[in-house]
């Protein structure tokens, strides 16, 4: 059985605890572990935004210690890794609508990645619409869209569907959170940085085969 975890914002005005901003500390690893991400592009974003977007995310990563690669594919540009799933390989969505029924009558979720029952998953997915019409209201631009990938992903590596009550992995972004989003202070919480450090280079010192999956021809089920 699957669970889908989802990214939720609000546009009224929510006044949290000043917990809410306290922000991870940088890595003292020597050696940073990669995290790899295929990107497929179904919303047709702009190549300059959403280069834009993955430097926020490899920003915040690499805040947490922990270096992106990243691989954008399509159905007719397939780099090699794009067929790629495993530890420390994912693949994100972004599509350009909530498909899925759980989503698709929420307008404020923004994301979701899915999980299985052990807390397993690979495949993340964005919402663009929703994105977007944000970020113009708020005049985020790519940031908004950057933060929403690190959210999804962090989900995954974490394997978790669990939120946080601040930072990066809260589950709802009101104006204060969008507020420390615009000044790119969101980042992973000090024990989620951790977590995710931990999580990859134990994948590195003792690797699993990743495995190679058809190519996503459609779009997904975007749930």
């Amino acid at each position: 059985m699957k669970s889908h975890t989802g990214i939720y914002a609000l546009l009224t005005l929510v006044f949290l605890s000043s917990t809410c901003f306290a922000q991870n500390a940088p890595a003292k690893e020597t050696w940073s572990p990669e995290l790899h991400v295929s990107v497929y592009d179904y919303a047709k974003v702009s190549p300059e935004l959403l280069a834009a977007a993955e430097m926020q995310v490899h920003r915040i990563f690499r805040q947490a210690g922990v270096e992106t690669v990243w691989r954008n594919c399509s159905e007719n540009i397939q780099p090699a890794g794009c067929h790629v799933i495993g530890s420390t390989y994912f693949v994100l969505k972004i599509l350009p609508r909530a498909m899925g029924a759980e989503v698709r009558d929420r307008a404020d979720v923004l994301g979701t990645a899915t999980l299985d029952e052990k807390g397993l998953g690979y495949y993340g997915y964005v919402f663009y619409d929703r994105i977007q019409r944000m970020s113009e209201e708020r005049r985020l631009a790519s940031t908004l869209l950057g933060h929403v990938f690190a959210h999804e992903i962090g989900h995954l590596v974490l394997r978790s569907n669990s939120h946080s009550i601040s930072g990066i992995m809260s589950g709802r972004w009101a104006g204060e959170e969008l507020r420390t989003i615009s000044e790119g202070a969101m980042f992973f919480m000090p024990h989620e940085s951790k977590v995710l450090r931990d999580r990859l280079l134990s994948v590195a010192l003792k690797p699993a085969r990743p495995f190679v999956v058809e190519t996503p021809v459609g779009i997904g089920n975007g749930k």
